[in-house]
């Protein structure tokens, strides 16, 4: 008997202690959400587009004579940049004028006759007709050799050419594109709590990365009566070009609306957003977990966006170490800033 339990505890398996490992925690760093004294401003940044921009399309059809539309020229309006094989259009339009100097001078001869006597009113009255008609014609024919010459429909540059000397073309084919950028267009959109300062005529402050230190005046021109989806509307911001500072179609400008008041703001780090402006979310450290949370948007500075509502004052938002986390998850704060100055 003795034997049989020396052999047990001598060949039975040990016990497997599994011991619990901690819940790995992840390194973050946090700010404190606080309030600030903050000029009541607006920034946001456009794009730029030409103030005026054409595709430019033949109103006829004909051999392309001559070009004058070289990509990159300058162009004053009116000026013709392809004129179109116009012999037969040149023809049609001296027989219209002539046949319209014959007309009135029968109208002018049938109303002396007519004055006198010597003819009956429906006599003068069928002149009177034919002039109408030879009027009518002279018009056409005039308008159909208008249009064997394309011509620039403002003053601009042109920025493409579809068509070559000697080429065939019809009616309606485009030829060419022009864009006017003496001013240029910097199309911004704009939150409907922040719409009403916005009204046409009013002045702004335009500034571009590329042309660091300087800054341009900006005037509000066209404004959208409707809101996107995002309850944003479409605001379009004028700005004067220059030659030795250049704004280009499809550059970003940062546009600023000043105010001469501030009110008290609470700010977060722009850092902090896991998504875009237009959702935005951020994650709340407490008790040692971090938690995803959305809140209501306000203005955008240029670091910090103003909150309007979902956070409160006192609060420890991720500002590094985001990317790791997931809603719940357990982290160790490496490092805490204190709130956002006033910008």
């Amino acid at each position: 008997m003795l034997l049989a339990l020396f052999w047990f505890f001598q060949h039975r398996e040990p016990q497997k202690v599994t011991a619990e490992r901690p819940s790995e925690r992840i390194p973050v760093s946090v700010a404190l959400l606080s309030n600030a004294a903050v000029r009541d401003s607006f920034s946001t940044v456009g794009t730029v587009e030409a103030f005026r921009e054409a595709d430019l399309f033949s109103e006829s059809s004909g051999l392309v004579r001559r070009v004058s539309a070289e990509p990159g020229a300058s162009k004053k309006a009116g000026e013709t940049l392809f004129l179109l094989d116009d012999e037969l259009a040149t023809a049609r339009k001296r027989k219209a004028e002539a046949y319209y100097r014959h007309a009135k001078r029968d109208v002018e001869r049938y109303k002396i006759l007519y004055s006198e006597g010597a003819v009956a009113l429906s006599a003068f009255e069928t002149a009177q007709l034919q002039l109408e008609e030879a009027e009518a014609e002279f018009t056409a024919a005039t308008r159909k050799y208008g249009d064997t010459r394309v011509k620039a429909p403002f003053t601009g540059v042109v920025t493409a050419r579809f068509v070559e000397q000697g080429e065939l073309v019809q009616e309606g084919k485009r030829v060419a594109q022009m864009v006017d950028m003496t001013k240029v267009k910097v199309i911004i959109f704009v939150p409907e709590r922040q719409i009403i300062k916005f009204v046409p005529g009013a002045l702004l402050t335009v500034t571009s990365d590329l042309y660091q230190g300087e800054a341009f005046t900006g005037k509000v021109g066209a404004v959208s009566d409707k809101a996107g989806r995002d309850h944003t509307f479409r605001v379009e911001v004028v700005v004067q070009n220059s030659e030795r500072n250049m704004f280009r179609s499809g550059m970003f400008a940062r546009v600023l609306l000043k105010s001469e008041g501030k009110r008290q703001m609470l700010l977060v780090p722009r850092v902090a957003l896991v998504s875009g402006i237009r959702k935005p979310e951020l994650f709340v450290v407490r008790n040692g977990k971090a938690f995803l949370k959305s809140f209501v948007a306000g203005v955008e500075l240029q670091k910090q966006i103003e909150v309007l509502g979902g956070l409160s004052e006192g609060e420890r938002v991720v500002i590094s170490g985001q990317n790791e986390l997931h809603d719940g998850s357990d982290v160790v704060v490496i490092e805490q800033q204190k709130g956002p100055a006033a910008p």
